[in-house]
């Protein structure tokens, strides 16, 4: 782990991403040509790889049950994943896909985006549509919204989105295309710079790659790969501009790694850290160690080494 300076974590979350077995047919992530996110894991993206890492980067199998009975849900998992706490144990049960009044209520308190003191970024641009949605009283924001904003993060908008801020759901901003032609999409490498840039003028940074769930729910193979070969050129553009910030690769539930069904899983998802705070995370086992690994680095929660056996 790093000896001083101000601890910097970027969180590139994965949605419904878990570690499957290795059949290309029905596992994109056995597939997909992912040359550095393997080089970094040691292996495939699969559950039989042994924890680990290599090239310098810790690589971890994480529980996403959270001792609680039932299929992985993305509100409970996102809530762990930002709070260190249980939140499946907090519902009573998995939940999800958003955050109602119980999770809500610690997500807009005590989040990894609250810990950040005023330096936190919620890397996502968002639709104008989008916005008008969050102030009708049915929003559906998901857990990390719900806590960037109650942390005063602002979103990020399509205006400053064509300046060369943040990022689309998708690395390249494709779908964005849909909402306006003049959007033209970006290449991963030139995501990976508008993320670093990010990321290095902020304590916590969170980026919100979320088709990955939605490709797992409806089945859609080429696409789920086409969006993990992107993630992982981003991660190779990203490496060498992290300098003093800790890249954080984790989801919160299984989902597109077995397209035999369009249900979450009860595999084990993935964690991959790489940089300077990388070896705090060398101990993680379950969604809520990489919270409080997390918060610890950010200087609020108990101490960043979790002592367990590596």
């Amino acid at each position: 782990m790093a000896e001083a300076g101000p601890r910097r974590v970027l969180m590139l979350f994965l949605d419904g991403v878990g570690l499957g077995d290795r059949d290309p047919e029905r596992n994109p992530l056995a597939a997909a040509e992912l040359p550095t996110l393997e080089g970094l894991a040691g292996g495939k993206l699969v559950a039989d790889t042994p924890a680990g890492g290599a090239n310098g980067a810790v690589f971890r199998r994480l529980d996403a049950g959270l001792g609680v009975e039932g299929l992985p849900q993305s509100a409970t998992g996102q809530t762990s994943l930002l709070t260190g706490l249980n939140g499946a144990e907090l519902m009573g049960r998995h939940y999800g896909p958003w955050p109602g009044p119980t999770l809500k209520r610690v997500l807009e308190q005590d989040t990894a985006f609250h810990d950040a003191d005023g330096a936190a970024a919620l890397a996502n641009a968002y639709p104008e549509g989008y916005f008008r949605a969050l102030e009708g009283r049915r929003s559906r924001a998901n857990a990390p919204v719900v806590a960037a904003r109650a942390a005063g993060v602002r979103l990020i908008d399509l205006a400053a989105y064509q300046g060369g801020v943040g990022l689309g759901a998708d690395v390249t901003g494709h779908g964005f295309q849909e909402l306006d032609a003049a959007l033209a999409p970006i290449t991963p490498a030139r995501a990976a710079e508008r993320l670093a840039r990010l990321a290095a003028s902020h304590a916590f940074t969170f980026y919100d790659v979320w088709p990955t769930d939605r490709f797992g729910h409806q089945q859609r193979h080429a696409d789920a790969v086409t969006l993990l070969e992107a993630i992982d050129g981003l991660v190779a553009a990203l490496a060498p501009l992290l300098g003093e910030t800790t890249l954080v690769l984790t989801s919160d539930h299984g989902n597109v790694e077995d397209l035999s069904t369009s249900r979450h899983s009860f595999n084990p998802v993935p964690l991959l850290a790489l940089g300077p705070d990388a070896g705090a995370y060398a101990r993680a086992a379950d969604l809520m160690d990489v919270g409080n690994v997390t918060r610890a680095l950010l200087g609020k929660r108990g101490g960043a080494v979790l002592n367990r056996p590596a």
